[in-house]
């Protein structure tokens, strides 16, 4: 089948849950949202906290509103964004300091807005246009897709595994006829009886054209989601209860052991405990792990439109929950909720994979990798041994800080970035007086913009060898797979590495490979133009140095927030946690360098901020960027 406009918006809309733009950049109804909550900050104005922090929030605002928003989703929401802009505008003048009601008014208006199916159908004429012009590249793509299937879950569609909404849309790109018809029974353009009819071949091509399958699916954007009741299980670790089964309201809780396996048995034993029961509820239940120490939980959420019904199952039974261990006095290791979930609703079942945490579970033994940690130990214990003046001091206050990394990257977001900030605070104070966050930019800057640079080329090269073969000819598979061969080893599987010295022929012939109409041709493109033109590589590094200043800037404001006890939104925190991450594990690092190496902390960072400050120099003398980052980005093996 041909690539075209259709099959690429429809491989936009698999994977729903999945971004595609970065992470570290909030969408635009977070970035709306965070905002929302310092406006709305019942604390007294603090001159020295809240401009700081409302000219940061206000800073993510605008870049998602211009980089996230397309024309036609801006053009819907244009007198609600003026509206906002002039309220802002007058609270700056002021320093923040002035009435912040207007402003807040503003706000609410336009994020209410964003519930209206008129801003989602604009959305997808973004979405479209965006895509059916083969120069669009992926990074202008990828925002707009995101916000598109933002606003559509705001609406109350499900994004969950087998959703019949994206599974409908997905069919009508494809001129499926049974989707097609769906779609149009649901528009009343046929009768509800001919929609029902036995077709002779459902999989039969509907014969619509591209254009008149777009206009289709943008008139099914304006009918409201399906009302529907939702039950939603749950796995807790490492927890148990006084009786067997038990119901507190719409939450009901099974001690798992005495489940049964079979699905009838199970219903039979159970149904009583919850409401609306199913049979579906029955077979769900059985095939749950059952073990000592589990808790498996349902919990029923009443007929309405919810954004996300996982979510508000998850938190309504995990308040419940943080209550009852705060009142027993336990820690936060017992009653642990369980990675994954079981979602019943819209008339079908959803499932993410329930994942054990080890010491509910047996894991496979990987002894290389385990065997590797001693040899790293070793060859620590010999490079201190082997060290004629070394620091016992200077390498304890590395270890703590040590530590206090390992520790931060067992938590949830909002604790590893405390846990990680704390590493950053205290590496910064060895070296001298200042903000730590200047800290950050004067030494660890050039390190994270060569980080960025390198993990853009690897990680597109890699799932271009690797992602699904969906849109590619025969042949094209083919080639790919001998690529693939030639281009990735598998010395440390089953972590998968790239060839040194193969990645600028493998971009070639990657991009011969895909087709015009493919999200991965319009990476390969990008890639390809800023690895071989100074001036779209520079045009990257500005952009790479205004993400560096909006997450450090984040990360200040979030971190302030939360000691100062002020908003700090779920999206702002999940947005910095890899980026707060990353810098304390430098940080790491470099206090052990300092202390093995008996020398100053200033000095370690110094010669870290010399080698990434010379290859990015280098780049700059090189005749073309690729010249110099395809070698170090995937560097050759020292010799043994």
């Amino acid at each position: 089948m041909a690539a075209t406009t259709a099959s690429e918006v429809s491989r936009a809309l698999r994977i729903p849950l999945g971004r595609w733009s970065d992470s570290a950049v909030p969408s635009f109804p977070e970035a709306a949202e965070e905002l929302m909550a310092w406006l709305a900050d019942p604390r007294t104005f603090d001159k020295d906290l809240h401009p700081v922090a409302f000219y940061s929030a206000v800073q993510d605002y605008d870049h998602v509103a211009q980089q996230g928003l397309g024309t036609q989703t801006k053009d819907i929401l244009g007198v609600e964004l003026a509206d906002v802009q002039r309220a802002l505008t007058s609270l700056r003048a002021a320093d923040w300091s002035g009435d912040r009601k207007p402003a807040t008014a503003a706000l609410r208006a336009l994020l209410g807005k964003l519930d209206d199916h008129e801003v989602l159908q604009a959305s997808w004429r973004d979405l479209w246009s965006k895509i059916d012009d083969k120069r669009t590249s992926a990074e202008v793509i990828a925002p707009i897709r995101d916000v598109f299937l933002e606003l559509a879950r705001r609406a109350g569609h499900s994004l969950e595994f087998g959703s019949e909404f994206i599974a409908v849309m997905t069919g009508v790109l494809a001129n499926d006829s049974w989707s097609v018809t769906a779609m149009q029974s649901a528009l009343g353009d046929v009768p509800m009886a001919e929609a029902g009819q036995e077709d002779e071949d459902p999989l039969a091509a509907a014969g619509l054209t591209i254009g008149e399958r777009n206009a289709l699916c943008e008139r099914f954007l304006a009918l409201p989601a399906a009302s529907s009741w939702h039950a939603v299980w749950l796995v807790y670790e490492k927890a148990s209860m006084p009786v067997l089964f038990a119901a507190l309201g719409d939450i009901s809780f099974f001690s798992s052991e005495y489940v049964p396996d079979d699905a009838q048995a199970a219903s039979a034993k159970c149904s009583s405990y919850a409401k609306n029961w199913s049979t579906t509820d029955g077979k769900v239940l059985a095939a749950m792990p059952h073990r000592q120490g589990l808790v498996n939980v349902r919990v029923f959420l009443p007929a309405r439109l919810y954004a996300d019904p996982v979510a508000v199952a998850r938190d309504r039974v995990d308040a419940l929950v943080a209550v009852g261990k705060f009142h027993a006095g336990i820690g936060h290791g017992d009653w642990r909720l369980a990675e994954g979930h079981t979602h019943i609703g819209h008339g079908s079942s959803s499932e993410r994979y329930f994942r054990l945490g080890a010491d509910a579970v047996q894991q496979h033994l990987d002894h290389k990798r385990r065997s590797a940690v001693f040899s790293e130990m070793e060859t620590f214990w010999k490079q201190k041994d082997s060290s004629p003046a070394m620091n016992d001091d200077r390498l304890a206050d590395a270890v703590e800080l040590l530590r206090w990394w390992q520790a931060a990257q067992e938590q949830a977001p909002l604790a590893r970035v405390i846990a990680d900030v704390r590493v950053i605070e205290t590496a910064s104070s060895r070296i001298g007086p200042g903000p730590w966050h200047k800290h950050l930019t004067r030494f660890l800057k050039p390190a994270w913009i060569v980080h960025s640079v390198h993990g853009h080329l690897r990680n597109t090269i890699h799932d271009a060898l690797g992602s699904s073969s969906e849109g590619l000819s025969r042949q094209a598979r083919e080639r790919r797979q001998t690529l693939a061969a030639a281009t990735r080893h598998t010395d440390d599987f089953p972590w998968i590495g790239l060839v040194p010295g193969t990645t600028r022929t493998a971009l070639t012939e990657l991009l011969d490979i895909y087709p015009e109409h493919h999200h991965t041709q319009r990476r390969l493109r990008t890639l390809a133009s800023r690895l071989g033109n100074h001036d779209a590589f520079n045009k990257w590094r500005a952009s790479l140095d205004t993400r560096w200043t909006h997450l450090l800037d984040r990360l200040v404001r979030t971190r302030n927030a939360i000691t100062h006890g002020g908003p700090a939104t779920a999206g702002a925190v999940r947005s910095i946690a890899l980026f707060a991450s990353q810098l304390s594990a430098w940080e790491v690092q470099l206090a052990l360098e300092a202390a093995l190496k008996n020398i100053s902390h200033e000095a370690a960072h110094q010669d870290f901020f010399k080698t990434d400050n010379d290859l990015l120099g280098k780049i700059h003398r090189a005749p073309t960027p690729g010249d110099v980052l395809h070698d170090s980005a995937v560097p050759s093996r020292p010799p043994a």
